[in-house]
């Protein structure tokens, strides 16, 4: 498949610079409440959120994001010891990143952080700092240089405890959320006690504590575009999560008001149109999104339509740009989880979605990492490795009926009909349109446990040559 310079170029900066949005969030929230550079300049062309709750008016300050940047480069070749300008502009770099998935930013505000913290060590430097090792899947480098920061701040542990839940400590995570301060009037905080309550089996007080966030944070102006959006995201994966279908998409929609740039916005779409089989919707959205960044998950999604369109020549063309993304993937030493999803899911390549998931898991031991392997290894009839995982992953009850989808199901391989049964059951009354598939073999699955004693492994399709789910 031939490739344009201008996509390929898009696949060779995005590959290393995978944002760890939540991780970052942090720094920024901390740094970037404000712009000051534009503090007293006319304010451009605002646009409107078509949503319910009252919010300020957009202020697009992405737009401007080159000329801030430009401003605070000339300010640190003036004063190149300025440790305030340095980590100032490691932030816009950061920000930059977050907005445009230029991984020569990130490597930009990795650069300006270590020479602010080489003139002046600072808890806000360090954040920097950590945010883009984060962004390199450096965890435990990341952890090492926030644990060891003199004084420590509310940011400062805030952001080990988003490393934490990366890495699957999440009884180390634990102690540190609560030994943040109360404020519910910070974002970030907030965010990080979403993310743990939706992994533990808390899925409704961490929608609900998402949403204060969301209607908080959309109240400034002056809050970033893209940050704002990302709270909205989040609020929509947690609505998809739940089979809150309508707001799951209202709030991605919102989000793309927001900035229209959204990558994560249009993947979190493709994902629900293709979960309501609305397939022309999903092809669309998906499209839009690739045309900014080429994710394997957004591509996937792209696949999966034009294969229920009937249409395989689409199919082979994004799987051979899916086999460049990997082939990026594995010179930059990033093993995207999504990747094995894709390869397991269609019964494509297990070997080497077994080995993804096996050098995620070492690098980040999370619940999704410890999932993404238990169904790698299925597929791969390593049935003792893919029960161990998907135990892993659902020890904390976390409300994913993916989770539970595949737990029943290597439940039913290995011999134990009644979890099997249990298991799936709970996946159809967490969201009855999980998955595109997955959904439909769960309830078919049931229907056979129902009426038979025990259901022949061979009738299972998770033992086809296809993979688990072919």
């Amino acid at each position: 498949m031939a490739l344009n310079g201008s996509l390929l170029k898009q696949l060779l900066r995005f590959m290393l610079g995978r944002s760890l949005s939540l991780c970052l969030l942090v720094g920024l929230l901390a740094l970037l409440g404000t712009v000051p550079a534009l503090a007293n300049s006319k304010l451009p062309a605002q646009a409107h959120l078509p949503q319910r709750d009252v919010a300020a008016a957009v202020f697009p300050d992405y737009e401007q994001r080159n000329l801030i940047i430009h401003n605070y480069e000339v300010q640190v070749q003036q004063a190149p010891d300025a440790s305030i300008q340095l980590r100032l502009l490691a932030a816009q770099y950061l920000r930059r990143f977050r907005e445009q998935a230029d991984v020569e930013d990130l490597l930009r505000a990795e650069h300006a952080a270590q020479r602010a913290q080489a003139i002046q060590p600072s808890s806000e430097a360090a954040l920097l700092l950590a945010s883009t090792l984060l962004s390199q899947h450096r965890f435990r480098e990341a952890l090492q240089l926030v644990t060891e920061t003199p004084q420590a701040t509310a940011e400062t542990v805030a952001l080990q405890a988003s490393i934490q839940m990366e890495l699957g400590d999440y009884e180390a995570a634990h102690q540190l959320i609560q030994s943040l301060p109360t404020d519910a009037e910070h974002s970030g905080y907030s965010a990080i006690a979403a993310r743990y309550l939706e992994l533990t089996h808390h899925l409704d007080a961490a929608r609900q504590l998402l949403d204060a966030s969301v209607q908080r944070i959309d109240s400034f102006y002056t809050n970033a575009a893209e940050m704002r959006a990302w709270f909205h995201v989040r609020s929509g994966d947690l609505a998809f999560v739940a089979g809150d279908l309508t707001e799951s998409e209202r709030r991605y929609q919102e989000a793309i008001a927001l900035f229209p740039q959204d990558i994560a916005a249009r993947t979190g779409l493709a994902r629900l149109y293709a979960a309501q089989h609305r397939w022309q919707a999903a092809l669309a959205v998906a499209n839009q999104g690739i045309e900014r960044v080429p994710l394997v998950e957004t591509l996937g999604y792209k696949a999966d339509a034009q294969r229920a369109l009937g249409d395989p020549q689409g199919v082979e063309e994004t799987e051979a740009l899916i086999e460049v993304v990997a082939r990026l993937s594995k010179v930059q030493g990033i093993y995207d989880r999504a990747l094995a999803v894709y390869y397991t899911e269609h019964g494509i390549h297990l070997p080497d979605a077994l080995e993804i998931a096996q050098r995620e898991v070492a690098v980040r031991d999370d619940i999704y990492a410890e999932d993404t392997l238990a169904w790698a290894a299925a597929a791969n009839g390593d049935w003792q490795t893919a029960q161990q995982a998907t135990q892993q992953a659902t020890r904390y009850g976390t409300e994913d009926a993916l989770l539970h989808f595949h737990r029943g199901m290597i439940a039913l391989h290995c011999g134990d009909p009644a979890d099997a049964q249990a298991q799936l059951r709970l996946a159809l009354r967490l969201n009855p349109t999980f998955h595109h598939k997955y959904a439909a073999e769960a309830r078919q699955t049931l229907t056979q446990l129902t009426h038979t004693v025990v259901l022949k492994p061979a009738t299972l399709s998770l033992l086809t040559s296809a993979g688990p789910a072919s």
